[in-house]
C-alpha cells in the first residue's frame, strides 16, 4: 500500500479514536495550512483535528480525484459535517508531500467564501452582495 492509500484510508475512517494514530501516517514535524490554520507538527495537526470533533457532528472526508506523481499527491474532496444540526459539505483539494512514507506537507484548498461565508445568515448576506457588486457576472 502506498503512503497516499494508507493516509486516505486512514482519513476514511477518522474519529476521535484513530486520530491517535496520526504519527503513522505524519511526521512529527510535518507542515499543515488551510485558510484558517498555520501549524509545523503532527502534534499540532491533531489539535485541529480534536477542535474539528468538538465543533463539528459526524465529519467525514470523501475523496473524488486523486493525482499522485512521484512523493506528491494532489486529492479533491467533500468534507461532510453537521454543525448545529444542519448538514454542511465543504469542496476543497488537498496537496500532499511525503518523504519516507510520511506526509511532511499537507496544505488544504478550499473557498472560504462560498463554502463558509455565504452560509452564514447576515455575513452571508453582505459577501454575497460583495461578490454581485466586484463579479462580472
Amino acid at each position: 500500500m502506498s503512503a497516499l492509500e494508507g493516509l486516505l484510508k486512514w482519513y476514511g475512517n477518522l474519529d476521535e479514536t484513530t486520530l491517535g494514530k496520526i504519527d503513522d501516517y505524519y511526521d512529527s514535524q510535518a507542515f499543515f495550512k488551510d485558510p484558517f490554520n498555520e501549524v509545523k507538527g503532527s502534534d499540532k495537526i491533531a489539535l485541529i483535528f480534536n477542535d474539528m470533533f468538538e465543533n463539528m457532528q459526524n465529519p467525514r472526508f470523501e475523496f473524488a480525484d486523486i493525482i499522485e506523481r512521484d512523493n506528491q499527491a494532489f486529492v479533491t474532496w467533500n468534507f461532510i459535517f453537521s454543525f448545529k444540526g444542519k448538514k454542511q459539505v465543504i469542496h476543497g483539494s488537498s496537496h500532499f508531500k511525503f518523504n519516507n512514507q510520511k506526509v511532511v506537507y499537507h496544505r488544504d484548498y478550499w473557498d472560504v467564501g462560498e463554502e463558509l461565508l455565504l452560509k452564514i445568515p447576515l455575513i452571508g448576506k453582505m459577501y454575497g452582495a460583495f461578490r454581485r457588486k466586484v463579479g462580472s457576472t
